[in-house]
């Protein structure tokens, strides 16, 4: 599977959210390191790409701690969270924004501004949160 689909997975921050025409897996690629980070990300998660598919299609309910903590490891090198588990949202529209409207991105991050048990939670929680939130972006 090529790297592109991963980051699909793991920034799954409405990336195939909110736009008339759906963006293809190449707008990921516009994260800056995107595709290294979440191929570190799922290395160092002890994952298989196999694991990750629910996850790439919005699918939250059987997914663990370190599928959790995947994510997390993408939203700090990304720098869509910081050190201590906050996120960081003018990270995320500074970033989102390059392939989504800004407006619909600001909606997503106001409304996904959760705060988990642990950070790996909190990234978690903003990734579910962004799919959910899909329908109302429109």
């Amino acid at each position: 599977m090529k790297p592109s689909v991963l980051i699909a997975l793991v920034v799954c921050l409405g990336v195939a959210i909110a736009t008339p025409q759906q963006p293809n897996l190449e707008d990921i690629g516009k994260i800056r390191n995107g595709e290294s980070y979440a191929l570190e990300c799922l290395l160092s998660s002890g994952l298989d790409i196999s694991s990750l598919k629910s996850l790439q299609t919005g699918d939250f309910s059987t997914s663990g701690n370190s599928a959790k903590c995947l994510v997390k490891c993408f939203f700090e090198k990304t720098g869509f969270m910081d050190a201590e588990g906050n996120l960081n949202e003018e990270a995320i529209v500074k970033q989102l924004s390059q392939f989504m409207p800004k407006d619909q991105v600001d909606t997503l991050v106001k409304n996904c501004n959760l705060e988990g048990t642990d950070s790996c939670d909190t990234a978690y929680q903003a990734t579910e949160c962004y799919f959910k939130n899909k329908a109302g972006l429109f």
